[in-house]
């Protein structure tokens, strides 16, 4: 396009089932879409196709075709980098890993809810306030789905 090689490379499961990462090559610039934001807990559309698991593979997927001087463009938020990709997948899997254990004990959403798995991130994400419950909801319906 115009001289630029532009790749678009389709992240199965990740927000929905039809999610597109978008490379441009020569410019050094990838755009995500909406599973990945900088903005905000993530939002896993499990009722189209979206799976936590397919996020962490297409994040993983984004964080490899970075270099260091890459500039990645979220769905919703600021532009930001590999180590802001790094940094967002290694969040998610750690509030995960907090949720694990509640749903295997048998607590109710509401009890994950109330034992705040995201304490340790709320005041580093912008916006995140408004987005705890819906992303511990999803992840809490998808492990106690057992997907």
């Amino acid at each position: 396009m115009d001289g630029e090689e532009v790749q678009a490379i389709p992240i199965p499961k990740a927000h929905t089932d039809g999610d597109t990462l978008v490379r441009f090559q020569n410019a050094n610039v990838i755009m995500i879409g909406d599973y990945f934001r900088s903005l905000g807990y993530p939002n896993i559309d499990r009722a189209n196709g979206g799976s936590l698991q397919g996020m962490l593979d297409g994040i993983n997927t984004a964080i490899n075709l970075c270099n260091a001087t890459t500039k990645v463009v979220p769905g919703h938020g600021e532009i930001t980098d590999r180590n802001g990709l790094i940094a967002h997948r290694d969040m998610i899997i750690a509030i995960r890993d907090k949720i694990a254990p509640l749903v295997s004990q048998g607590k109710t959403q509401a009890e994950v809810l109330a034992a705040k798995p995201t304490a340790d991130y709320d005041a580093k994400v912008p916006g995140g306030a408004t987005t705890i419950d819906r992303f511990v909801g999803q992840v809490y319906a998808e492990l106690k789905a057992g997907k």
